[in-house]
């Protein structure tokens, strides 16, 4: 396994911080698929759901990707910023065309695999402690369901804020999410009812990752249906203009009021 260090700088600098990081369960799964690895992980709620998922996900590329996410893409203009950039979808993607971007993220193991597979221009960082020069970025991706990672309105209300200072007047936001009612599947259906006996959003999911005897912390991610999407853009100085795919996977383009 390669040794890990995290690049913690501003962008487009070439002066960085090296900081040993340890590996973590996330690294596990993305390394071991570059390897080939089929072995399926397990994102468990904590009702007992826990359907099989693939590491190799985090690295499909463009031509596999969700149609929500192959249309978005298309309007995005560098500088990137990609918040939660896993094990680097979107930097072959920008490197293919030739666009600037730079991909966030807290697993050090995320960035693990992007440094392995050549990415330079990732950084470990949190997106409540994001540290970038004011308008520096024209695009923020949030795939992967991303939009959702604060796991609670006020923190999703909060990082948009956070955002308008950073890119430019002209930018825009790729967030992806699902509308969590948008699913034939009893499971979820009875899940969203046990969220709103709890006082929760439905569209909560509250989840660790089980992989080859290992189990990650807990994890809350929230989901949001296009008009919630809509209303939290609304309480800050971006607005929805236009949703890619369907409601059960979507992502919603945010411009600046």
């Amino acid at each position: 396994m390669p040794e890990y260090f995290s690049l913690v700088t501003k962008p487009f600098s070439h002066e960085f911080v090296m900081a040993r990081s340890m590996p973590d369960l996330f690294e596990r799964i993305i390394l071991d698929a570059l390897d080939g690895d089929r072995t399926e992980h397990f994102n468990e709620r904590d009702d007992g759901y826990a359907p099989p998922s693939s590491g190799l996900q985090y690295l499909l590329p463009h031509e596999k990707w969700h149609f929500s996410e192959r249309e978005a893409i298309r309007l995005a203009r560098g500088p990137v910023l990609d918040l939660g950039c896993g094990g680097g979808r979107p930097d072959v993607y920008f490197n293919t065309i030739g666009q600037e971007y730079i991909g966030i993220d807290t697993s050090p193991g995320a960035l693990d695999a992007c440094l392995t597979r050549g990415f330079r221009k990732v950084i470990l960082m949190s997106l409540t402690h994001l540290r970038f020069q004011p308008n520096c970025f024209k695009t923020v991706l949030m795939f992967g369901n991303n939009f959702g990672i604060p796991g609670n309105y006020d923190g999703i209300i909060d990082l948009l804020r956070d955002l308008h200072d950073l890119i430019s007047e002209d930018a825009i936001i790729l967030a992806q999410s699902r509308d969590p009612k948008a699913t034939d599947e009893p499971a979820h259906h009875q899940y969203h009812e046990i969220n709103l006996e709890r006082g929760r959003p439905p569209g909560l999911v509250k989840f660790h990752i089980r992989y080859k005897g290992e189990v990650s912390d807990w994890i809350d991610l929230l989901l949001c249906s296009p008009e919630e999407m809509s209303k939290l853009a609304d309480q800050t100085v971006w607005s929805l203009k236009r949703v890619f795919g369907e409601r059960n996977l979507y992502v919603g383009l945010l411009q600046k009021k």
